[in-house]
């Protein structure tokens, strides 16, 4: 395998540790809170597991930008990968709820440093052409292991409710492929550029909104198909699974899409995509209607990561990358936490269809905004 393959092969291993530590335990959540239902308000806190790594995450990753660019990038990642698997893998072997709340966190703080140091690599390895193309495969690969965790989860979860947990142990035989096959890139003189701020501020507004966004399908999607369409807990697996299988097929193509389009058109482009599912959703009487949303919906989401990443990384000096990518990670999972408490006054007053419904509205006004926009600057 050329060295240029291995290194593509080595961030594409480490890519997966994102999707991974947020969706590998939903299927035991349930379980969790029966095993430890003498705890009082142990349902709201068998959530923490899922919103605790979110919100460490958003405050540490900044932080950890800054160790990346003030001690390169490997042994931050490094130390993440560790501090991933030993709080990942908590839930296995100490069955004391509070301490796996404490691993909970101990992750958090583990995929700060891989996320953030990760992304930096991504800039200083490729130019901008490769980086379209690297990122492409990325997104393809980030779907298909969102589908392999929650399916393997999912399993797991069916023999022991600490089951899911033993998948953070994975990354343990990634290690020492990554310390053959990264390398620490050369170090990049710092200096004053006081407009990069500013030309960044748009993309982490953009990230902190399309998280807020997305989140909306994994806290809103469970509670529309159990409670108001009837349908069964497996068939939230089958509909997320299905919209990842889009998801990768579109972010297989980002590069071919990119090389036609500025980043403006891919957005106009998905957010027009993101809303035509929502109306179907909003209206759905059943709950097969919702297996023909996850195409647009999988589509538009399948790229819309990549480009905020790709846009991101075009417009961040080599100086700046450490410190930028921890505000992008900080402002994705900042997006994600308050994805359920933005929306929650919107689906007590007025349900979750009218929610789907006002989104794809504002989907729909922002699509053509973008549309217009994109008439005079297409980039």
């Amino acid at each position: 395998m050329p060295q240029n393959k291995k290194v593509e092969f080595a961030l594409l291993l480490v890519a997966t540790l994102g999707i991974m530590s947020g969706i590998t335990i939903v299927s035991s959540l349930p379980l969790i809170s029966k095993t430890f239902a003498n705890i009082p308000h142990i349902e709201f806190l068998s959530k923490l597991m899922l919103t605790i790594p979110s919100i460490i995450i958003a405050l540490f990753s900044p932080i950890a930008g800054i160790i990346s660019d003030r001690f390169g990038r490997l042994k931050p990642l490094f130390v993440g990968i560790v501090l991933f698997v030993v709080g990942g893998s908590s839930g296995f072997y100490l069955h004391d709820f509070y301490i796996i709340l404490i691993g909970r966190a101990i992750l958090g703080i583990g995929v700060a440093l891989i996320m953030t140091a990760s992304t930096a690599l991504i800039g200083d390895y490729f130019s901008q052409e490769k980086r379209h193309q690297f990122m492409a495969k990325q997104g393809m690969v980030v779907a298909l292991g969102g589908i392999l965790f929650i399916s393997s989860g999912g399993l797991l979860a069916q023999l022991h409710w600490s089951y899911p947990f033993a998948i953070y142990l994975i990354p343990i035989a990634f290690i020492p492929y990554l310390l053959y096959t990264l390398y620490e890139p050369k170090i990049h003189t710092e200096h004053k550029d006081s407009a990069v701020e500013a030309k960044l501020l748009p993309v982490y507004i953009t990230a902190f909104f399309i998280m807020v966004l997305f989140y909306m399908m994994p806290t809103q999607f469970p509670y529309l198909i159990i409670n108001q369409l009837h349908g069964e807990p497996k068939t939230i697996g089958f509909i997320i699974a299905t919209a990842m299988v889009f998801n990768a097929i579109a972010a297989k193509q980002y590069a071919k899409i990119k090389a036609k389009l500025g980043f403006i058109q891919i957005y106009a482009i998905t957010f027009a995509l993101f809303a035509s599912g929502l109306y179907f959703i909003a209206f759905a009487k059943s709950v097969t209607i919702l297996f023909v949303t996850t195409i647009p919906i999988g589509i538009g989401f399948g790229l819309l990561l990549i480009n905020t990443n790709a846009w991101f990384l075009s417009l961040v000096p080599p100086h700046k990358r450490g410190k930028a990518s921890g505000i992008l990670t900080s402002s994705l999972f900042l997006g994600q936490f308050s994805s359920p408490i933005i929306f929650e006054p919107i689906v007590s007053n007025f349900g979750i269809q009218n929610l789907f419904l006002f989104v794809a509205i504002l989907s729909t006004l922002i699509a053509l905004t973008l549309f217009i926009k994109t008439t005079k600057n297409p980039l």
